[in-house]
């Protein structure tokens, strides 16, 4: 896509079979298209973009049946289109395989593929530029999708097209996402997305004003993740930074901890923090186990303290209340230094992986200097949390940590 002078595109070729495709007296081959419905565990049409070719393969490479990427799943309806053998084996290196691969099938009349309805569209575009040579769309959506559909069915010369047009497109913060989107599997979109990341950094390059904070909030890994990685940071917009990643990491979504994984492994080590103070954040984690009986009783008992404990000039209380769950509370009592930021994380052992689990996540800040969450948020209401099967007890124990990062600021 352009991000202002666009690149000039090859004409499209007319082959001249455009008015022959679908007609019945001139080809030799039924394709049967079974169209089919996403797969409940499937995540949204974003993600069926980064579906690659070679799932459509077997081990050995050679299994071209297209129906292993949507198996298992309800045949919606299905669509016969009548096609000629020798158009579709010239353009695609797919109908090639399938219509000689000498077994029994390839010398059958009919032959057939399986798709997702959400492929429908951009593949009937895409057999009808088999046969013409022409795309009849300019929209970023519908060409990405064809690019799929063109990289799935191995249409070399459609792929082509497809990146043309992009490239010469007016970007927008959607279809740069899209493009980011795409499978590193298609090796000739690497000027696409190189074009994606420049237009975001330079659309964003004041990401941290207010002007962008709910727009970016909304933001996927991969768009955020080009933004930082192309931004040249001052000293002192590090602190900020940092600060602005773990907003995100926390911001409401269906992902959320997701999120979180992302931003530990790869944004955060995008921020410079070389750049600025070594010391420029600490962490602490603290290990805290309160027994099952005093959960039960903590309607009665209204609070479990900790001992209170020092770190980095502060002093921080971690208590369990009664919130209809067990509510977890930290509160920095006392701070002798300097005012900073603390990020923390509230975590809870679980069965049978023995691994902890996040609960919740804050920051607590001179004009917010304590916290209260509730462990329902883990989705187990209160009779089964504390039950005898309950998977957050082990050996009676309810174990907890919290992890703790102070900022510092540079000197």
């Amino acid at each position: 896509m352009s991000t202002g002078a666009g690149a000039g595109a090859e004409p499209e070729t007319d082959d001249g079979y455009e008015s022959v495709f679908n007609v019945e007296a001139f080809s030799d081959r039924e394709l049967r298209v079974e169209v089919v419905g996403r797969d409940d565990d499937a995540p949204g049409p974003g993600a069926s973009r980064k579906r690659r070719r070679e799932e459509d393969k077997g081990d050995d490479g050679e299994d071209i049946d297209s129906s292993r990427t949507v198996t298992s799943t309800p045949v919606l309806r299905v669509e016969t289109i009548y096609v000629s053998s020798a158009i579709l084996a010239a353009k695609s290196s797919f109908f090639y395989k399938l219509f000689s691969n000498g077994m029994k099938e390839s010398g059958q009349r009919q032959a057939t593929v399986r798709i997702a309805d959400s492929e429908e569209k951009a593949f009937m575009e895409l057999l009808r530029f088999m046969y013409s040579g022409k795309l009849t769309t300019t929209e970023p959506t519908p060409l990405v999708d064809i690019l799929m559909a063109a990289d799935k069915f191995e249409v070399v010369s459609c792929m082509k097209r497809c990146v043309q047009l992009l490239m010469v497109l007016p970007m927008t913060p959607e279809s740069a996402l899209m493009c980011l989107d795409l499978p590193c599997s298609i090796s000739m979109v690497a000027d696409l997305t190189e074009a994606a990341k420049k237009f975001l950094a330079e659309r964003y390059t004041e990401f941290l004003s207010t002007e962008f904070q709910d727009e970016l909030m909304r933001m996927p890994p991969a768009g955020i993740e080009a933004i930082l990685s192309r931004n040249d940071f001052g000293v002192a917009s590090e602190v900020a930074v940092y600060d602005f990643v773990l907003r995100w990491a926390c911001s409401p979504c269906s992902n959320s901890e997701e999120r979180r994984n992302i931003s530990s492994s790869r944004l955060l080590p995008l921020v410079r923090l070389r750049m600025t103070n070594a010391a420029f954040y600490s962490c602490r984690t603290l290990n805290w186990a309160v027994k099952r009986e005093q959960c039960r009783s903590l309607r009665k008992l209204k609070t479990i303290l900790s001992q209170p404990f020092s770190w980095e000039e502060h002093v921080f209380s971690l208590s369990a209340c009664w919130l209809g769950h067990v509510g977890l509370n930290i509160e920095m009592v006392r701070n002798k230094g300097p005012a900073r930021t603390v990020h923390f994380e509230f975590e809870a052992k679980r069965k049978p992986l023995l691994q902890f689990v996040t609960c919740y996540t804050g920051t607590l800040t001179k004009d917010c200097r304590g916290v209260i969450a509730s462990m329902g948020r883990l989705g187990i209401p209160w009779p089964g949390f504390v039950a005898d099967d309950s998977p957050f007890f082990i050996d009676d124990m309810l174990h907890l940590r919290v992890k703790l990062k102070i900022m510092q600021g540079p000197k």
